[in-house]
Protein backbone atom coordinates (compact mmCIF):
# COMPACT_ATOMS: atom_id res chain seq x y z
CA UNK A 1 0.00 0.00 0.00
CA UNK A 2 2.03 2.79 -1.32
CA UNK A 3 -0.11 4.68 -3.77
CA UNK A 4 -2.80 7.46 -3.77
CA UNK A 5 -5.84 7.04 -5.47
CA UNK A 6 -6.33 10.83 -7.06
CA UNK A 7 -10.01 11.63 -8.23
CA UNK A 8 -11.00 14.35 -10.27
CA UNK A 9 -14.27 15.15 -10.85
CA UNK A 10 -15.22 17.48 -13.78
CA UNK A 11 -17.60 18.72 -15.49
CA UNK A 12 -18.19 15.99 -18.12
CA UNK A 13 -16.37 13.16 -16.68
CA UNK A 14 -14.91 12.01 -13.52
CA UNK A 15 -11.52 10.17 -13.78
CA UNK A 16 -9.62 8.01 -11.34
CA UNK A 17 -6.23 7.22 -11.12
CA UNK A 18 -3.70 5.27 -9.16
CA UNK A 19 -0.86 6.85 -8.53
CA UNK A 20 2.75 6.00 -6.97
CA UNK A 21 5.56 8.21 -5.28
CA UNK A 22 7.18 8.91 -8.36
CA UNK A 23 3.38 10.72 -9.53
CA UNK A 24 3.58 7.64 -11.93
CA UNK A 25 0.10 6.97 -13.12
CA UNK A 26 -0.42 3.13 -12.66
CA UNK A 27 -3.98 2.27 -13.59
CA UNK A 28 -6.73 5.07 -14.76
CA UNK A 29 -10.60 5.01 -15.26
CA UNK A 30 -12.62 8.02 -16.53
CA UNK A 31 -16.37 7.66 -16.39
CA UNK A 32 -18.21 10.42 -18.59
CA UNK A 33 -21.54 12.43 -17.95
CA UNK A 34 -23.11 15.51 -19.36
CA UNK A 35 -24.28 18.42 -17.29
CA UNK A 36 -28.22 19.54 -17.85
CA UNK A 37 -28.38 22.48 -19.28
CA UNK A 38 -31.91 23.12 -18.34
CA UNK A 39 -32.55 26.34 -20.01
CA UNK A 40 -30.48 29.33 -21.52
CA UNK A 41 -29.53 30.37 -17.91
CA UNK A 42 -29.48 26.76 -16.05
CA UNK A 43 -27.19 24.12 -16.08
CA UNK A 44 -27.17 21.97 -13.21
CA UNK A 45 -26.22 17.99 -13.09
CA UNK A 46 -27.51 15.64 -9.91
CA UNK A 47 -24.46 15.04 -7.40
CA UNK A 48 -26.10 11.14 -7.45
CA UNK A 49 -24.94 11.17 -11.22
CA UNK A 50 -21.21 12.14 -9.90
CA UNK A 51 -21.44 9.38 -6.68
CA UNK A 52 -22.42 6.35 -9.12
CA UNK A 53 -19.37 7.68 -11.55
CA UNK A 54 -16.97 7.97 -8.64
CA UNK A 55 -18.57 3.74 -7.70
CA UNK A 56 -18.11 3.02 -11.44
CA UNK A 57 -14.01 4.26 -11.61
CA UNK A 58 -13.23 2.57 -8.43
CA UNK A 59 -14.54 -1.12 -9.06
CA UNK A 60 -13.35 -0.75 -12.31
CA UNK A 61 -9.83 0.30 -11.36
CA UNK A 62 -6.97 -1.53 -11.20
CA UNK A 63 -4.23 -1.94 -7.85
CA UNK A 64 -6.93 -1.06 -5.49
CA UNK A 65 -5.06 -2.69 -2.75
CA UNK A 66 -2.27 -0.27 -2.94
CA UNK A 67 -4.16 2.87 -2.11
CA UNK A 68 -2.90 4.38 1.14
CA UNK A 69 -4.82 7.57 0.68
CA UNK A 70 -7.39 9.03 -1.18
CA UNK A 71 -7.85 12.59 -2.23
CA UNK A 72 -9.73 14.94 -4.70
CA UNK A 73 -9.56 17.80 -7.67
CA UNK A 74 -12.96 19.05 -7.78
CA UNK A 75 -14.86 21.20 -10.37
CA UNK A 76 -15.69 24.46 -8.42
CA UNK A 77 -18.10 26.69 -8.04
CA UNK A 78 -20.41 23.86 -7.56
CA UNK A 79 -23.16 24.80 -5.21
CA UNK A 80 -25.40 21.71 -3.51
CA UNK A 81 -27.27 22.10 -0.60
CA UNK A 82 -27.58 18.99 1.50
CA UNK A 83 -29.63 17.59 4.51
CA UNK A 84 -27.92 16.82 7.64
CA UNK A 85 -26.75 13.10 6.13
CA UNK A 86 -25.31 14.71 3.43
CA UNK A 87 -28.07 13.92 1.05
CA UNK A 88 -28.19 15.97 -1.84
CA UNK A 89 -31.47 18.35 -1.93
CA UNK A 90 -31.48 19.83 -5.23
CA UNK A 91 -28.85 19.47 -8.45
CA UNK A 92 -25.66 20.95 -8.48
CA UNK A 93 -25.52 24.39 -9.57
CA UNK A 94 -22.70 24.56 -11.81
CA UNK A 95 -19.83 26.96 -12.76
CA UNK A 96 -21.79 27.74 -16.48
CA UNK A 97 -25.22 28.73 -14.42
CA UNK A 98 -26.20 32.83 -14.62
CA UNK A 99 -29.96 32.17 -12.84
CA UNK A 100 -29.04 34.09 -9.61
CA UNK A 101 -28.48 37.63 -11.60
CA UNK A 102 -30.88 39.57 -9.26
CA UNK A 103 -29.22 38.01 -6.11
CA UNK A 104 -25.91 39.29 -7.64
CA UNK A 105 -26.94 42.55 -7.92
CA UNK A 106 -28.63 42.81 -4.56
CA UNK A 107 -25.63 41.32 -2.74
CA UNK A 108 -23.28 43.72 -4.47
CA UNK A 109 -25.63 46.89 -3.20
CA UNK A 110 -25.72 45.20 0.58
CA UNK A 111 -21.73 44.56 0.65
CA UNK A 112 -20.52 46.72 -2.01
CA UNK A 113 -17.97 46.61 -4.69
CA UNK A 114 -15.25 47.26 -2.90
CA UNK A 115 -15.64 45.54 0.22
CA UNK A 116 -16.04 42.15 -1.86
CA UNK A 117 -12.80 42.79 -3.67
CA UNK A 118 -10.65 43.76 -0.45
CA UNK A 119 -12.62 40.65 1.26
CA UNK A 120 -13.77 38.02 -0.81
CA UNK A 121 -11.09 38.98 -3.81
CA UNK A 122 -14.43 38.49 -5.97
CA UNK A 123 -17.32 40.55 -7.30
CA UNK A 124 -20.45 38.42 -6.59
CA UNK A 125 -20.55 36.76 -10.55
CA UNK A 126 -23.53 34.53 -11.05
CA UNK A 127 -22.67 31.37 -11.02
CA UNK A 128 -19.30 31.75 -10.95
CA UNK A 129 -18.92 32.98 -6.97
CA UNK A 130 -21.23 30.71 -5.56
CA UNK A 131 -22.82 33.25 -2.79
CA UNK A 132 -25.59 34.46 -5.44
CA UNK A 133 -26.86 30.56 -6.24
CA UNK A 134 -27.20 30.40 -2.11
CA UNK A 135 -28.95 33.32 -2.21
CA UNK A 136 -31.22 32.13 -4.95
CA UNK A 137 -32.06 29.15 -2.96
CA UNK A 138 -33.83 31.18 -0.32
CA UNK A 139 -35.50 33.86 -2.75
CA UNK A 140 -36.76 30.54 -4.54
CA UNK A 141 -36.28 27.45 -2.54
CA UNK A 142 -37.14 28.46 0.88
CA UNK A 143 -38.34 25.17 1.80
CA UNK A 144 -34.79 23.84 1.13
CA UNK A 145 -32.61 27.06 2.77
CA UNK A 146 -34.60 27.14 5.76
CA UNK A 147 -34.28 23.30 6.35
CA UNK A 148 -32.87 22.89 9.94
CA UNK A 149 -29.14 20.90 9.96
CA UNK A 150 -28.52 22.41 5.99
CA UNK A 151 -25.22 22.43 4.45
CA UNK A 152 -24.89 24.38 1.45
CA UNK A 153 -21.25 23.18 0.28
CA UNK A 154 -19.52 22.52 -3.47
CA UNK A 155 -19.04 19.04 -4.87
CA UNK A 156 -16.20 18.33 -2.50
CA UNK A 157 -17.97 18.69 0.51
CA UNK A 158 -20.92 16.03 -0.90
CA UNK A 159 -17.18 13.80 -1.45
CA UNK A 160 -15.76 14.31 1.47
CA UNK A 161 -18.95 13.46 3.51
CA UNK A 162 -19.93 10.36 2.04
CA UNK A 163 -16.55 9.42 2.83
CA UNK A 164 -15.59 10.52 6.21
CA UNK A 165 -18.93 11.61 7.31
CA UNK A 166 -17.64 15.63 7.66
CA UNK A 167 -19.07 18.36 5.83
CA UNK A 168 -16.10 20.47 5.44
CA UNK A 169 -14.71 22.12 2.29
CA UNK A 170 -10.79 23.88 1.29
CA UNK A 171 -10.02 27.53 0.97
CA UNK A 172 -9.27 27.06 -3.24
CA UNK A 173 -13.04 26.11 -3.12
CA UNK A 174 -13.81 28.42 -0.18
CA UNK A 175 -12.69 31.35 -2.38
CA UNK A 176 -14.90 31.17 -4.84
CA UNK A 177 -18.02 31.72 -2.47
CA UNK A 178 -18.21 35.23 -1.74
CA UNK A 179 -18.61 34.72 1.56
CA UNK A 180 -14.64 33.22 2.86
CA UNK A 181 -11.66 35.91 3.45
CA UNK A 182 -9.62 35.55 0.63
CA UNK A 183 -7.29 38.08 0.91
CA UNK A 184 -6.26 37.12 4.41
CA UNK A 185 -6.33 33.47 3.25
CA UNK A 186 -8.57 33.44 6.74
CA UNK A 187 -12.03 31.92 7.17
CA UNK A 188 -15.60 32.26 6.70
CA UNK A 189 -16.19 36.71 7.33
CA UNK A 190 -18.69 38.04 9.31
CA UNK A 191 -18.34 41.45 6.97
CA UNK A 192 -19.90 39.59 4.45
CA UNK A 193 -22.01 37.10 5.99
CA UNK A 194 -23.83 39.62 8.31
CA UNK A 195 -24.89 42.33 5.71
CA UNK A 196 -26.23 38.86 3.19
CA UNK A 197 -27.83 37.41 6.28
CA UNK A 198 -26.29 34.19 6.01
CA UNK A 199 -26.04 31.82 8.77
CA UNK A 200 -22.41 30.86 9.28
CA UNK A 201 -23.48 27.26 10.34
CA UNK A 202 -24.95 26.73 7.00
CA UNK A 203 -21.52 26.63 5.62
CA UNK A 204 -19.23 23.94 6.27
CA UNK A 205 -15.81 23.74 8.22
CA UNK A 206 -13.16 25.22 6.10
CA UNK A 207 -9.47 23.18 6.28
CA UNK A 208 -6.44 23.31 4.66
CA UNK A 209 -5.53 21.81 0.69
CA UNK A 210 -3.04 19.05 2.88
CA UNK A 211 -5.55 18.26 5.73
CA UNK A 212 -6.29 14.62 6.33
CA UNK A 213 -9.99 15.02 6.66
CA UNK A 214 -10.85 11.86 8.26
CA UNK A 215 -11.02 7.30 7.36
CA UNK A 216 -13.02 6.19 5.27
CA UNK A 217 -16.19 5.19 7.21
CA UNK A 218 -18.76 2.04 6.32
CA UNK A 219 -20.65 1.32 4.24
CA UNK A 220 -18.70 3.91 1.94
CA UNK A 221 -15.55 1.83 2.11
CA UNK A 222 -17.00 -1.44 1.16
CA UNK A 223 -18.94 0.12 -1.65
CA UNK A 224 -15.85 2.00 -3.01
CA UNK A 225 -13.84 -1.37 -2.93
CA UNK A 226 -11.15 -0.17 -0.54
CA UNK A 227 -9.10 -1.21 2.59
CA UNK A 228 -9.85 -0.03 5.70
CA UNK A 229 -8.30 2.93 7.71
CA UNK A 230 -7.75 4.70 4.75
CA UNK A 231 -7.46 8.59 5.27
CA UNK A 232 -9.05 11.05 2.85
CA UNK A 233 -7.04 14.33 1.45
CA UNK A 234 -9.62 17.29 0.96
CA UNK A 235 -7.02 18.12 -1.61
CA UNK A 236 -8.30 21.83 -4.08
CA UNK A 237 -10.09 22.54 -6.65
CA UNK A 238 -9.29 21.43 -10.58
CA UNK A 239 -7.21 24.65 -11.39
CA UNK A 240 -5.38 25.00 -8.24
CA UNK A 241 -4.33 21.10 -8.51
CA UNK A 242 -3.49 21.68 -12.04
CA UNK A 243 -1.33 24.64 -10.64
CA UNK A 244 0.53 22.50 -7.90
CA UNK A 245 1.16 19.55 -10.69
CA UNK A 246 2.69 22.49 -12.77
CA UNK A 247 4.73 23.24 -10.41
CA UNK A 248 3.04 26.63 -10.42
CA UNK A 249 4.04 27.84 -6.74
CA UNK A 250 6.31 30.69 -7.13
CA UNK A 251 5.42 34.45 -7.26
CA UNK A 252 5.03 35.00 -11.59
CA UNK A 253 4.57 31.64 -12.47
CA UNK A 254 1.74 31.44 -15.15
CA UNK A 255 0.01 28.81 -16.36
CA UNK A 256 -2.89 28.31 -19.05
CA UNK A 257 -5.40 25.58 -18.46
CA UNK A 258 -7.58 24.48 -21.97
CA UNK A 259 -10.67 22.24 -20.83
CA UNK A 260 -14.11 23.12 -20.70
CA UNK A 261 -13.47 26.23 -18.93
CA UNK A 262 -10.16 28.03 -20.27
CA UNK A 263 -8.26 30.10 -17.74
CA UNK A 264 -5.00 31.70 -17.51
CA UNK A 265 -3.22 31.75 -14.03
CA UNK A 266 -1.16 34.22 -12.23
CA UNK A 267 0.76 32.99 -8.88
CA UNK A 268 0.88 35.48 -6.70
CA UNK A 269 2.73 35.89 -3.29
CA UNK A 270 0.54 38.98 -2.16
CA UNK A 271 -3.00 39.27 -3.31
CA UNK A 272 -3.89 41.60 -6.01
CA UNK A 273 -7.67 42.18 -6.83
CA UNK A 274 -9.26 43.42 -9.79
CA UNK A 275 -12.81 43.85 -11.27
CA UNK A 276 -11.06 42.15 -14.27
CA UNK A 277 -9.66 38.87 -12.85
CA UNK A 278 -10.89 36.52 -9.98
CA UNK A 279 -8.78 35.79 -6.95
CA UNK A 280 -8.48 32.50 -4.57
CA UNK A 281 -6.15 30.77 -2.25
CA UNK A 282 -3.23 28.81 -4.02
CA UNK A 283 -3.24 25.31 -1.70
CA UNK A 284 -0.49 26.80 -0.12
CA UNK A 285 -0.89 29.33 2.49
CA UNK A 286 0.88 32.42 1.74
CA UNK A 287 -0.09 32.27 -2.21
CA UNK A 288 -3.07 32.89 -4.11
CA UNK A 289 -3.82 32.43 -7.78
CA UNK A 290 -5.24 35.74 -10.31
CA UNK A 291 -7.11 33.87 -13.23
CA UNK A 292 -8.36 35.10 -16.12
CA UNK A 293 -11.39 32.53 -17.73
CA UNK A 294 -13.47 32.04 -20.72
CA UNK A 295 -16.45 30.32 -18.75
CA UNK A 296 -17.13 28.50 -22.45
CA UNK A 297 -13.38 27.57 -23.55
CA UNK A 298 -12.88 23.88 -24.92
CA UNK A 299 -17.39 23.85 -24.34
CA UNK A 300 -17.17 26.77 -27.23
CA UNK A 301 -15.39 24.30 -29.88
CA UNK A 302 -17.81 21.56 -28.29
CA UNK A 303 -20.77 23.57 -29.21
CA UNK A 304 -19.13 24.07 -32.70
CA UNK A 305 -17.94 20.51 -33.54
CA UNK A 306 -21.50 19.67 -32.47
CA UNK A 307 -23.50 22.41 -34.52
CA UNK A 308 -21.16 23.13 -37.88
CA UNK A 309 -19.25 20.25 -37.95
CA UNK A 310 -22.02 17.08 -37.69
CA UNK A 311 -20.56 15.33 -40.30
CA UNK A 312 -16.97 14.61 -38.17
CA UNK A 313 -16.81 12.54 -35.42
CA UNK A 314 -15.14 13.89 -32.30
CA UNK A 315 -11.58 12.15 -33.25
CA UNK A 316 -11.93 13.46 -36.52
CA UNK A 317 -12.58 16.89 -35.74
CA UNK A 318 -9.97 17.44 -32.81
CA UNK A 319 -7.20 15.67 -34.32
CA UNK A 320 -7.76 16.20 -38.09
CA UNK A 321 -9.53 18.95 -38.86
CA UNK A 322 -8.78 21.48 -35.74
CA UNK A 323 -5.28 21.00 -35.93
CA UNK A 324 -5.43 22.09 -40.04
CA UNK A 325 -6.85 25.65 -39.38
CA UNK A 326 -4.91 26.05 -36.61
CA UNK A 327 -1.67 25.96 -38.37
CA UNK A 328 -2.53 28.49 -40.52
CA UNK A 329 -0.62 31.62 -39.31
CA UNK A 330 -2.51 34.58 -40.37
CA UNK A 331 -5.12 36.25 -37.95
CA UNK A 332 -8.71 35.71 -39.14
CA UNK A 333 -10.89 38.24 -40.51
CA UNK A 334 -14.01 37.46 -38.55
CA UNK A 335 -14.22 38.25 -34.31
CA UNK A 336 -15.79 36.29 -31.89
CA UNK A 337 -16.72 36.91 -28.24
CA UNK A 338 -16.32 34.21 -26.57
CA UNK A 339 -19.29 34.69 -24.24
CA UNK A 340 -21.26 31.15 -24.72
CA UNK A 341 -21.55 30.64 -21.17
CA UNK A 342 -21.61 34.41 -19.99
CA UNK A 343 -19.21 35.99 -18.43
CA UNK A 344 -17.37 34.93 -15.18
CA UNK A 345 -16.10 38.38 -14.42
CA UNK A 346 -18.94 40.78 -14.90
CA UNK A 347 -22.54 40.52 -13.02
CA UNK A 348 -24.15 42.00 -16.44
CA UNK A 349 -25.33 39.56 -18.47
CA UNK A 350 -23.22 38.48 -21.95
CA UNK A 351 -23.85 36.47 -24.85
CA UNK A 352 -21.41 35.19 -27.45
CA UNK A 353 -20.84 36.67 -30.78
CA UNK A 354 -19.50 36.95 -34.36
CA UNK A 355 -18.55 39.87 -35.95
CA UNK A 356 -16.98 40.98 -39.29
CA UNK A 357 -18.72 38.64 -41.31
CA UNK A 358 -19.01 38.30 -45.07
CA UNK A 359 -20.24 36.52 -47.78
CA UNK A 360 -16.22 35.46 -48.25
CA UNK A 361 -16.22 34.02 -44.69
CA UNK A 362 -15.99 30.23 -44.34
CA UNK A 363 -16.56 27.87 -41.78
CA UNK A 364 -12.94 27.67 -40.87
CA UNK A 365 -12.35 31.64 -40.64
CA UNK A 366 -15.43 31.62 -37.99
CA UNK A 367 -13.77 28.41 -36.34
CA UNK A 368 -10.42 30.18 -36.21
CA UNK A 369 -12.47 33.41 -34.74
CA UNK A 370 -13.61 31.57 -31.91
CA UNK A 371 -10.25 29.75 -30.61
CA UNK A 372 -8.81 33.27 -31.72
CA UNK A 373 -11.48 35.02 -29.77
CA UNK A 374 -10.83 32.89 -26.89
CA UNK A 375 -6.59 33.62 -26.47
CA UNK A 376 -7.41 37.41 -26.97
CA UNK A 377 -9.89 37.64 -24.13
CA UNK A 378 -7.57 35.95 -21.36
CA UNK A 379 -4.20 37.63 -22.99
CA UNK A 380 -5.49 41.29 -21.90
CA UNK A 381 -5.13 40.27 -18.24
CA UNK A 382 -1.17 40.09 -19.32
CA UNK A 383 -0.46 44.06 -19.80
CA UNK A 384 -2.14 44.30 -16.31
CA UNK A 385 -0.08 41.68 -14.47
CA UNK A 386 3.23 43.01 -15.64
CA UNK A 387 2.36 46.16 -14.03
CA UNK A 388 2.06 44.36 -10.50
CA UNK A 389 3.97 41.74 -10.75
CA UNK A 390 7.02 40.35 -12.52
CA UNK A 391 6.46 37.63 -14.68
CA UNK A 392 8.10 34.57 -15.59
CA UNK A 393 8.60 34.06 -19.36
CA UNK A 394 7.32 30.74 -19.36
CA UNK A 395 3.54 30.02 -19.40
CA UNK A 396 2.67 26.38 -18.49
CA UNK A 397 -0.10 24.95 -20.70
CA UNK A 398 -1.93 21.89 -19.05
CA UNK A 399 -5.51 20.49 -18.98
CA UNK A 400 -7.15 17.94 -21.98
CA UNK A 401 -7.24 20.53 -24.49
CA UNK A 402 -3.26 21.20 -24.31
CA UNK A 403 -2.54 19.60 -28.00
CA UNK A 404 0.28 20.69 -29.84
CA UNK A 405 -1.77 22.29 -32.54
CA UNK A 406 -3.62 24.48 -29.84
CA UNK A 407 -0.06 25.21 -28.36
CA UNK A 408 1.80 26.19 -31.05
CA UNK A 409 -1.18 28.43 -32.15
CA UNK A 410 -1.34 29.91 -29.05
CA UNK A 411 2.73 30.33 -29.25
CA UNK A 412 2.32 32.43 -32.59
CA UNK A 413 -0.06 35.05 -30.96
CA UNK A 414 2.31 35.36 -27.91
CA UNK A 415 5.73 35.48 -29.30
CA UNK A 416 7.40 37.24 -26.13
CA UNK A 417 6.22 33.97 -24.10
CA UNK A 418 7.61 30.30 -23.83
CA UNK A 419 4.69 27.98 -24.06
CA UNK A 420 5.46 24.73 -22.12
CA UNK A 421 3.44 22.25 -22.97
CA UNK A 422 2.45 19.72 -19.81
CA UNK A 423 -0.74 18.25 -20.93
CA UNK A 424 -3.10 16.59 -17.73
CA UNK A 425 -1.52 18.16 -14.14
CA UNK A 426 -4.60 17.99 -12.17
CA UNK A 427 -4.52 14.21 -10.58
CA UNK A 428 -0.86 14.44 -10.17
CA UNK A 429 -0.71 17.42 -8.45
CA UNK A 430 -4.19 16.27 -6.30
CA UNK A 431 -1.70 13.43 -5.34
CA UNK A 432 0.77 15.63 -4.47
CA UNK A 433 -1.01 17.45 -1.95
CA UNK A 434 -2.03 13.81 -0.26
CA UNK A 435 1.67 12.74 -0.03
CA UNK A 436 2.58 16.51 1.48
CA UNK A 437 -0.72 15.58 3.78
CA UNK A 438 0.66 11.85 4.56
CA UNK A 439 3.71 13.57 5.58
Amino acid sequence: MDCILAIDVGTQSLRACIIDPQLSVLARQQIPYAPQVRSRDRVEIDAEILWDALVQACRKIKLRNRVKAVTFSTLCPSLLPMDANGDPLHPIILHLDRRSHHQAQWALRRVGEEDFLNIAGNLPIPGGISVTSLLWFRDHEPEIYFQKDICFGHAVTFFLKRLTGRFVIDPSNASFTGLFDTVGYGDWDNRLLQPLEIEKQKLPEVILSTSIAGELIEPTRRVLGLSKHIPVVIGANDTTCAAVGADVTEAGDIMNTSGTVEILVLCLDKPLVSKNHLLRTHAYQGRWLAMRTVGAGGASLEWFRTNFCKEMNRETFYEEYLKQVLSQSSLPDARFHPFLAGDRHRIRRKSGAFTRLSLNTTREDILLALVHGIISFQTESLSEWQASANLSSDIYHVGGGASDAYTRYKQSILKEYRFVQLGETTLSGAAKLAMEALK
